[in-house]
């Protein structure tokens, strides 16, 4: 079936849609009439969807991806959908505001659920806005030596007491802010895309505000408490969105955002979003979205391997990949170029689980002479050479990646 055009395709009731292991095209499906159920055993996600129906939407990450379906789908009733492209979904969706905003709630939401068991993270049950835990947050980046993080989560705080009349733990954070000495003062936004410096504080967790940003150029780090230790999300560049969540909830925010390098950020509400940008950075934004789901369920592979000097091989291999689908690289060019990724190596360590270890434990990786490691990136010298070493460790410990 051909990929080249947007069309209604018709399935009969019984009748398999997709099947478990078979290559997407490239299509992404929209359910138009009917109902489409799922069988398989791959259940990565805190609930079992069993079954789409009209409005419910398949197929981004794989056709992004051009990876396999982790699931078949048959057809439970008649049923009619709408097949796209992937490559004109920026300009289907953009004439179609409340399609869109359903379909990205609905990735958004897996996102940060494969995010959350990345983390496993110990989050309140409740959604609720807490703006004391603001003041708490700051005392752990302090821990860290991270005294202009403390002094916007405590800038943050003291702003929302003014505003709700509060005294409670008001003394307590002009105290903290008092002994921390930092002049950090938070960027102001006088339009919708601006020029940050590196370091640039976007927002913390526990805040409360509802923008949606986009990386047009830089990169941006998104990292979250956890058991009291820096947790790194994600490293985010150019097309990548964050802070989406706020389309689904008002709630306050789950991880903190800051500037890797000099970045350039568009920032938006979810109210404009969809009136603020083209079709083609709309395509960006889903395809962002996708490639973070997939590689989130690439890091839970990677987690489950007992050897960290082997995760961190892994780690890189599959940013490797991600790359490649970023770029629309081909494996041929893929495998004649050296590869850079924007991650310092203390980063690649706690995106690894690997939180405290010796040197001596990944002296391997770190001595290894097909990689240069330097303050704010690593570079792989020849992939095929990274595969060899990746296969050498499949017989010790099983098949890496996914």
């Amino acid at each position: 079936m051909s990929a080249e055009e947007i069309k209604v395709v018709n399935y009969s009731k019984g009748a398999a849609i997709v099947v478990q292991n078979s290559t997407n095209a490239g299509n992404f499906f929209i359910v138009r009439s009917g109902r489409v159920s799922v069988d398989s055993e791959h259940i990565v996600v805190d609930h079992e969807l069993s079954f789409y129906e009209a409005g419910d939407s398949f197929g981004l990450v794989s056709a992004l991806t051009e990876h396999r379906f982790l699931v078949t789908l048959f057809a439970d009733t008649d049923v009619e959908l709408v097949q796209i492209p992937i490559r004109l979904l920026g300009s289907y969706l953009k004439e179609r505001k409340e399609l869109a905003m359903k379909i990205l709630g609905l990735y958004s939401r897996e996102l940060r659920t494969l995010q959350k068991h990345l983390s496993k993270a110990n989050k309140p049950a409740d959604r609720d806005y807490h703006p004391e835990r603001l003041v708490l947050n700051a005392r752990t980046y302090l821990s860290w030596q991270k005294p202009n993080l403390a002094a916007y989560s405590l800038q943050t705080f003291l702003k929302w007491s003014k505003e709700n009349n509060s005294t409670e733990n008001l003394a307590e954070a002009n105290d903290l802010l008092r002994s921390i000495g930092s002049n950090y003062k938070p960027f102001v936004w006088d339009s919708m895309q601006s020029n940050l410096e590196a370091g640039e504080i976007l927002f913390v967790e526990s805040e409360k505000n509802n923008e949606i940003y986009v990386v047009l150029e830089g990169n941006v780090k998104l990292f979250g408490i956890v058991r009291g230790y820096e947790y790194v999300i994600d490293v985010l560049g150019p097309g990548e969105i964050f802070g989406e969540m706020s389309l689904i909830d008002n709630a306050p925010r789950m991880a903190s955002a800051i500037t890797e390098t000099k970045s350039k950020i568009l920032r938006v509400t979810a109210e404009n979003l969809f009136e603020s940008v083209g079709p083609s950075l709309l395509q960006k934004i889903f395809e962002s979205i996708a490639r973070r789901i997939w590689f989130s369920h690439q890091r839970l592979v990677i987690l489950r391997l007992k050897t960290p000097v082997i995760r961190l091989y892994a780690y890189l291999y599959n940013s490797i990949r991600d790359q490649d689908i970023r770029l629309g690289r081909n494996l041929d060019e893929s495998l004649a170029n050296a590869h850079t990724i924007y991650i310092q190596m203390e980063e690649l360590c706690n995106m690894c689980g690997i939180i405290k270890v010796k040197q001596e434990t990944i002296q391997e990786f770190l001595s290894d002479t097909n990689l240069v490691i330097e303050p704010n990136r690593i570079t792989i010298k020849s992939r095929k050479r990274l595969e060899e070493k990746l296969g050498h460790y499949k017989s010790k410990e099983g098949q890496i990646v996914a």
